[in-house]
């Protein structure tokens, strides 16, 4: 990625110069169809929910990624790097895993599907990934950085806040399912 440097401010501040389109056109219809069937589905307690968003704001959203392709049986997050990129799923499927606090055991959360979203703890807090994900299936991401994020909010920031409340839903949503099963 080309960065370019703003030398008008008090701050030097890097600005990633992005391509146009990173999804290919023709799969960008299918990514977006399946983050709005997810949202509308029954289970969408951890979708991207934006009902508001037209296939616009989508495209705009996916040009401040880059597609990445998982071989099923590869990693796509390692628990434990400190690698802070949000994965929006494309197509395919992954199996979330956590590990226990001896970190010997491991734990199947569960399973992440075409228009579902993965390691927005890492991309909020900068800390090191608090699980793996797996393909279970060749699998199609779209990658979005913390820089990527900023040209986004620069180029659309209502579209930027509406995206960043949809991640802190399901963050909440995930805290609150996991909560309970402590409780029980």
């Amino acid at each position: 990625m080309e960065l370019r440097i703003d030398k008008t401010s008090r701050f030097a501040v890097r600005w990633p110069v992005m391509p146009a389109d990173t999804v290919p056109t023709q799969e960008l219809e299918s990514a977006i169809a399946s983050f709005r069937a997810r949202a509308s589905s029954a289970t969408s307690g951890e979708a991207l929910l934006l009902p508001s968003w037209s296939d616009e704001d989508w495209k705009q959203l996916f040009r401040f990624t880059r597609t990445r392709r998982v071989i099923a049986g590869n990693a796509l997050i390692r628990h434990g790097e400190p690698d802070r990129t949000l994965y929006f799923v494309l197509h395919g499927g992954l199996e979330v895993i956590v590990h226990s606090g001896d970190g010997l055991a491991m734990g199947r959360v569960g399973l992440a599907g075409a228009g579902s979203v993965l390691g927005e703890l890492a991309f909020f807090d900068g800390g090191p990934r608090s699980a793996g994900a797996w393909a279970v299936d060749d699998c199609e991401v779209a990658a979005m950085s913390p820089e990527q994020y900023v040209a986004f909010e620069q180029s659309s920031p209502v579209l930027a806040r509406e995206l960043l409340f949809a991640l802190a839903r399901i963050l909440a949503t995930r805290l609150r399912n996991t909560n309970a099963k402590v409780v029980r």
